[in-house]
């Protein structure tokens, strides 16, 4: 039996149109979410976070983050006395989020903190140094390998 040029326009129409309508039935019962529920109450989040950075790269002496074989050294800026600096010191485990851990800052009269890196998994690091002084907060951000 031969089949004429129009049921085969027609068959391929209706196989266009059933996959379409396929499609469309399972894109809409997509659950579709946000990454997170209060997404405007984290993006001003966000922004406080680049005011900080902005704050940070316009100090006239960076925060050092110093990587040495056992230890890391956080080297605060000296225009700040050091009893006004505060904050928290987060290490982030990218790998192994169960390795993440936090230090409050406690710099000494050399605006100075060590931090031993002999319990730390050798690997991947990334520091967070979210601090403060007099009363103005300061962002910073590296990247470090423990070895």
């Amino acid at each position: 039996m031969k089949i004429s040029w129009g049921v085969k326009i027609a068959a391929t129409y209706i196989i266009f149109v059933t996959g379409v309508i396929i499609m469309v039935m399972i894109f809409m019962n997509q659950d579709v979410h946000l990454v997170t529920e209060n997404y405007y109450a984290k993006d001003l989040e966000y922004q406080e976070q680049i005011d900080k950075i902005d704050r940070t790269a316009r100090l006239k002496e960076q925060l050092e983050i110093v990587n040495l074989q056992s230890a890391i050294k956080f080297v605060f800026p000296t225009e700040f006395s050091s009893g006004v600096i505060s904050g928290h010191i987060h290490f982030y485990r990218p790998s192994d989020q169960s390795q993440d851990f936090g230090v409050e800052i406690t710099n000494d009269s050399a605006h100075v903190q060590t931090i031993s890196t002999v319990k730390m998994m050798k690997g991947v690091w990334k520091v967070k140094v979210d601090w403060a002084a007099n009363g103005i907060t300061y962002y910073n951000e590296k990247i470090l390998m423990v070895n």
